[in-house]
């Protein structure tokens, strides 16, 4: 019965199975063999170097070379990335070996991607061919002319050996890399922002549009480079900065100025951890940053010598991005100061807002009945409406179930995504 299933609907199948199952299904018999086969499920693969590549499964290895020429977005994965055992090293040095051999395959057979995505590259432990392996990585992205895609998500490498990396695509696909995320992809107490090696490579990228790094990554030596290298063409940049980040050193206004008027259309979004006190994110927030999206979750640790100053941070946002600012969310469970009235202010004033994510304390439910009544008239332009108070009363029940009963047709003429909802129960108001 299986065996008769139509190529097309087996292919369907076999494409949610991993290189190792896969490896099996070609075994099994002619038929799903010859359906396996299809280019499109090669298209796109994931492959767990120390799982796929091990010579202990040479099926799933000859199947991946048989294959190779079809593959056009990539993903070279580890299962084990984090601190191993002294023991683990000689194998660790095997798996490295392994994955060396598979790039010189696809090298050799002239495997052009569009998108390429190292995950989970954390050595706990020096083995010594984890440089061998960056090496093969970066000689198979010199062969590389197609490339719009490249991350190095949490790579937590180096910065020798990142800037192999980013040397190699700055010479053989500068001019066709449209993504580049390397957020995580330097050590956490190593900062590149003034590398001048990193800072030329990155002025080698013409055509970059989306550039995700962390903020030791940024300088105002960077911001000039993209501004020379992808002027009218950078639209998003991604900004993460944690808690070891704050302080390093500051990127002037001037910078962001240039940038901003050799790429008109760029957005810029902050992703902000662990990092609560106004003083520690002011410096952060220059009126001439075009900011679209601003993310912060304020952990529960802070220091008790001074006040987090929500408030002023709000502000902030309120005054410099009316503009700009499309998303908020303030994660800031901790937070004991009043901004019902922050919020509201911000809802108003920021006309192009249509994302606010607040977790957090708010004082009177009447906040929240303003806010749906301003959505009612068409003031602002959200499109979901989600409220999860932490605790519900009587006299809170009574007043969100007149919200629900107030607003809840003209949420639904409008097409909103509404909901209220009671966490103490499964009850939930819609």
């Amino acid at each position: 019965m299986w065996n008769q299933l139509p190529e097309l609907i087996l292919s369907l199948i076999f494409d949610y199975l991993n290189c190792q199952d896969r490896a099996s299904v070609d075994q099994t018999c002619q038929a799903w063999s010859h359906a396996l086969a299809s280019p499109s499920l090669w298209k796109s693969i994931r492959i767990i170097i120390d799982r796929d590549l091990r010579i202990y499964y040479p099926s799933t290895r000859n199947l991946l070379a048989k294959y190779v020429q079809h593959m056009r977005h990539l993903e070279l994965a580890w299962s084990l990335p984090y601190t191993l055992p002294r023991e683990a090293r000689v194998s660790l040095n095997i798996r490295a070996n392994d994955s060396i051999d598979f790039l010189e395959v696809i090298k050799n057979k002239n495997v052009q991607l569009e998108k390429l995505i190292l995950t989970d590259w954390y050595f706990g432990t020096n083995w010594n061919h984890r440089s061998k392996l960056v090496n093969a990585l970066a000689r198979f992205l010199r062969t590389q002319r197609k490339l719009k895609l490249l991350s190095l998500l949490n790579a937590n490498l180096g910065v020798a050996d990142v800037l192999k990396v980013c040397r190699a695509i700055s010479w053989s696909c500068g001019n066709v890399l449209e993504y580049l995320d390397i957020r995580g992809a330097f050590r956490d107490w190593q900062a590149p922002h003034s590398n001048s090696r990193y800072i030329r490579y990155l002025s080698r990228l013409h055509v970059l549009t989306t550039f995700q790094l962390d903020y030791p990554a940024l300088s105002d030596e960077v911001l000039n480079s993209l501004a020379s290298a992808a002027s009218n063409v950078l639209k998003n940049l991604h900004i993460s900065i944690r808690d070891s980040h704050s302080r390093q050193h500051t990127v002037g206004d001037a910078a962001w100025n240039n940038l901003v008027v050799a790429c008109p259309q760029l957005t810029v979004s902050y992703t902000i951890v662990n990092i609560s006190h106004y003083e520690d994110i002011s410096y952060l927030l220059l009126p001439s940053i075009p900011l679209a999206c601003f993310y912060m979750y304020g952990g529960h640790v802070w220091d008790q010598n001074r006040s987090r100053n929500f408030r002023s941070t709000v502000g902030l946002l309120i005054t410099y991005y009316p503009n700009t600012l499309v998303e908020v969310m303030l994660q800031i469970r901790n937070n004991r100061e009043l901004l019902d009235d922050l919020l509201v202010f911000m809802i108003q004033r920021c006309k192009r807002l249509t994302k606010l994510q607040y977790d957090g304390i708010i004082r009177s439910l009447e906040t929240l009945r303003y806010i749906f009544q301003l959505q009612a008239e068409r003031k602002t332009k959200f499109k979901t409406i989600h409220i999860k108070p932490k605790n519900i009363n009587t006299q809170n029940r009574a007043i969100l179930d007149d919200i629900n009963y107030q607003y809840h047709y003209k949420m639904l003429d409008q097409g909103i995504d509404f909901r209220i909802e009671d966490p103490t129960s499964a009850y939930n108001f819609f």
